[in-house]
């Protein structure tokens, strides 16, 4: 159960560096699965993340997950930036991802992204519905942030949402024990595969920042960038690979996201979990072995 959620570029003014956090938050964006059949249900649980750029808090992030009956998955991610970043730089992001899972892979039926900069920004929001078989239908609000050149159907046929992504990878480690899995991916704007290969299991120790202890499998998860991505001098601000830990963090869940960590232009990229509540909770407690 993680946090790690589809990109789209945010308004003119923010900086580069906030928009690389949420680009990597766009091939990031992960989720596993509780028993639970609704958010309201008291086993429907939340997971707060921190991000680090550069060693400096960029981001503060919390995923609500949850389980509808034994095939069906819902995902809500709130991301906004924080901490030093947060003093300069207002921007927030929220996406709800819903599907069925069958086979250890996601087959999403409906993603919904949005970006904007404060609580008085209606933002932009870009709405993916899925029909089997075809490409999924995409809706821009306001229309005028649609791509002027939409990538043809045949290319984005077959993909699913970064959260239904990651949720594929989830499901395999949880299937067979290993985290390799490949997946086509397609937020809206961009189309890209990731392939997460085994890099076996590791005792993670906790520190100031990541509270975690206890055993891990580590994931090495690839990017391929395909189609829809910007040109030039900020083209490397999307990492070419992830390391992602997953442990089970909470009693009876499957491996969830525990730490993560990658490398762009700007320097590290990492990703702690640092509490987790049931639903509705206001007592989180962080995670341990």
């Amino acid at each position: 159960m993680s946090a790690l959620t589809s990109h789209f570029q945010l308004p003119e003014r923010n900086t580069a560096v906030p928009r690389c956090v949420v680009a990597l938050l766009a091939v990031l964006f992960s989720g596993s699965t509780v028993p639970a059949t609704s958010a309201d249900d008291a086993s429907a649980v939340e997971l707060d993340y921190e991000i680090f750029l550069g060693g400096l808090h960029a981001m503060s992030m919390t995923t609500l997950l949850a389980r509808d009956g034994q095939a069906g998955y819902r995902m809500t991610v709130d991301a906004a930036t924080d901490g030093f970043i947060g003093a300069f730089v207002d921007a927030r992001y929220r996406a709800e991802s819903e599907g069925v899972t069958q086979n250890a892979m996601a087959n999403p039926r409906r993603f919904q992204g949005i970006s904007g900069q404060d609580d008085d920004d209606d933002g932009k929001t870009v709405t993916l519905t899925y029909r089997d078989g075809q490409a999924p239908d995409v809706n821009y609000v306001p229309a005028h942030e649609a791509p002027s050149d939409p990538l043809p159907a045949d290319m984005t046929t077959a993909t699913v949402d970064p959260p239904s992504a990651m949720m594929t990878l989830m499901e395999t480690l949880g299937s067979t024990g290993r985290c390799d899995a490949a997946v086509k991916v397609f937020d809206g704007k961009r189309r890209y595969n990731l392939s997460s290969a085994h890099a076996g299991e590791t005792e993670l120790k906790a520190t100031r920042y990541a509270p975690y202890a206890g055993p891990a499998v580590e994931c090495h998860v690839g990017i391929e960038r395909i189609a829809g991505f910007r040109k030039g001098r900020f083209e490397k601000r999307y990492p070419e690979q992830i390391t992602i830990y997953l442990a089970p963090a909470l009693e009876g869940a499957p491996p969830v996201p525990v730490r993560m960590h990658a490398k762009n232009m700007f320097g590290a990229l990492r990703m702690h979990l640092v509490a987790m509540r049931n639903a509705g909770s206001q007592d989180a407690s962080a995670p341990t072995e």
